[in-house]
């Protein structure tokens, strides 16, 4: 369960792929100031030139952290049963990217629970979490009910909001809260 830390390592090859991606966002931010310069200086067909070199460093980058994602994420989760989510290790783009596809499922498939492990934020600079925040953020778009610190520190144990409870809109604010909960009852039921 989600209180077991991660014992799979992400395997080695990962950090390659990390290396060669921060490698190409270097080249692309090379190729696009010398694009602007060639734009500044009113050479149009280097500037563009220069500017589609940047653009396919770019997408050399993206593909290199696609990579390392998928090793990440699968070292990670092989092992778990399909109620924990584990996303030690990933970019936070990258955990909100696979958090809305698990979520999503987990909603259309009525399951009874999921536990999202989201780290407490050792590793990350100054060790402050950056993914915990992100996912409780994006776990308000679901009729969910998310209870951080469950089944221990660094998961946000998911439910279903039994029938009779509300959805919590506190953070839309008093005004909207009444408008939106009437709303939601007429819709709903």
């Amino acid at each position: 369960m989600g209180s077991a830390p991660s014992h799979e390592a992400a395997p080695p090859d990962h950090e390659h792929y990390r290396t060669m991606a921060r490698k190409s966002a270097v080249m692309r931010q090379h190729y696009s100031e010398q694009s602007q310069t060639a734009y500044r200086s009113g050479n149009g067909a280097k500037a563009k030139e220069l500017s589609l070199t940047a653009k396919q460093h770019g997408l050399e980058m993206d593909r290199y952290n696609d990579i390392a994602k998928g090793i990440i994420f699968t070292a990670h989760n092989q092992s778990r049963p399909r109620h924990e989510l584990d996303l030690h290790g990933l970019k936070v783009r990258e955990a909100i990217e696979i958090t809305r596809v698990r979520l999503a499922e987990f909603v259309k498939n009525k399951e009874p629970n999921l536990i999202i492990i989201v780290g407490q934020g050792r590793n990350s600079m100054n060790g402050i979490a950056k993914i915990k925040p992100a996912v409780t953020e994006l776990v308000k778009e679901y009729h969910v009910k998310a209870t951080p610190n469950k089944p221990n520190q660094g998961c946000i144990y998911i439910e279903h909001l039994p029938k009779n409870e509300d959805v919590d809109y506190s953070w839309i604010g008093g005004f909207f809260s009444g408008m939106l909960k009437s709303l939601y009852t007429t819709i709903f039921g």
